[in-house]
């Protein structure tokens, strides 16, 4: 069982210890080890996951995202099943190894996009894939809120090797649930970020698939309307994000609020989807969803970071570190 760069929210370990016979906390600090398998019941610490004291049938790896594919890839290699943190993996060239390491070790990889599980987000897709509604015409998202995860190291903004911000983070939901709905990987049509040679805490995005439009729009700096419009030829479907059971259906000038089902806890559809996990690896179940589903948004978002541009600022043309700061920026996108 892998363990932490940042804080685990409960669900990630509660409960685990019911399943297994033996679980292991684990963190390059030893004292932060110690610190989870208190916090958690958990008997058994350790700060190396290639040298664990005994043998697992699973690992869940909740690290910061630049380690993802390479503690992934160790226990996959060995035949074990993992269940990975978002995002998936920092590029899509991780992914790629991460779902050949899955096929080689004939193992599963499962992936926390929760928001898979949303009722509502469910409903939508099946009414925008029953063709209820006819063509999708534009998807409009916005997704932001200031920064303030209460996370143990300072990943999210220090580390060289992260170097995405916002848009991974966020958008490892976001741009899954866009390429779900449209059961397609959009195409680029522009990026602007805030980036300037670091991790962006703001990053608009427009996409298309066929003939279908897509607006996306995200930061760490302040709260958006955190809400989506999907505007189709017969109806409009409107919601919020993290409304997770309901969403409304304007259709002929009249508005239907739509219940979708039981409104629960945001951590709770984590809980779930572990809960999925431990039964496959148990034995007694099959992915509500796979690593590999998951997949194509990845690469998309590795896609637009590769092609973002700065945002115009206007009132900086005449600063002459914005020269060498775009210089950097676009050094970076070749």
């Amino acid at each position: 069982m892998g363990a932490d760069g940042n804080a685990p929210p409960a669900v990630q370990l509660r409960g685990v210890s019911k399943h297994f016979g033996k679980v292991i906390a684990v963190d390059k600090t030893a004292s932060q080890a110690e610190s989870v398998a208190k916090e958690f019941g958990i008997e058994n610490h350790c700060t190396d996951y290639q040298r664990l004291p005994f043998e697992v049938d699973a690992a869940i790896v909740t690290t910061p995202h630049h380690l993802h594919a390479e503690q992934s890839i160790h226990f996959l290699n060995q035949g074990i099943p993992v269940f990975v943190e978002k995002p998936l993996g920092m590029s899509n060239a991780e992914v790629t190894q991460m779902l050949a390491a899955s096929v080689s070790g004939q193992t599963t990889l499962m992936v926390n996009n929760c928001r898979r599980l949303f009722p509502a987000y469910r409903r939508v897709q099946e009414l925008l894939s029953s063709g209820e509604f006819g063509r999708i015409e534009k998807i409009c998202i916005s997704d932001g809120s200031p920064f303030d995860w209460n996370s143990v190291s300072a990943f999210y903004l220090r580390n060289a090797q992260q170097a995405r911000g916002v848009f991974l983070d966020r958008g490892a939901h976001t741009v899954d649930v866009v390429c779900w709905w449209l059961s397609d990987r959009p195409s680029v049509l522009d990026a602007r970020s805030d980036a300037m040679g670091g991790a962006e805490a703001l990053m608009k995005v427009q996409l298309e698939s066929g003939k279908t439009s897509v607006q996306l729009a995200f930061s760490r700096f302040y709260k958006l309307e955190n809400c989506y419009t999907i505007d189709c030829e017969k109806a409009q479907i409107r919601g919020r994000l993290f409304q997770s059971t309901r969403f409304d259906v304007v259709r002929n000038g009249q508005v239907e609020s739509i219940e979708a089902g039981k409104p629960v806890m945001y951590h709770e559809y984590a809980w779930q989807l572990l809960e999925n996990f431990v039964q496959v690896v148990q034995g007694i179940a099959s992915p509500v969803f796979t690593a590999a589903d998951v997949a194509p948004s990845i690469g998309l978002i590795d896609e637009l970071y590769q092609r973002a541009l700065p945002f115009d600022l206007p009132w900086y043309e005449n600063d002459p570190n914005l020269v060498r700061l775009r210089s950097q920026v676009t050094t970076q996108n070749l």
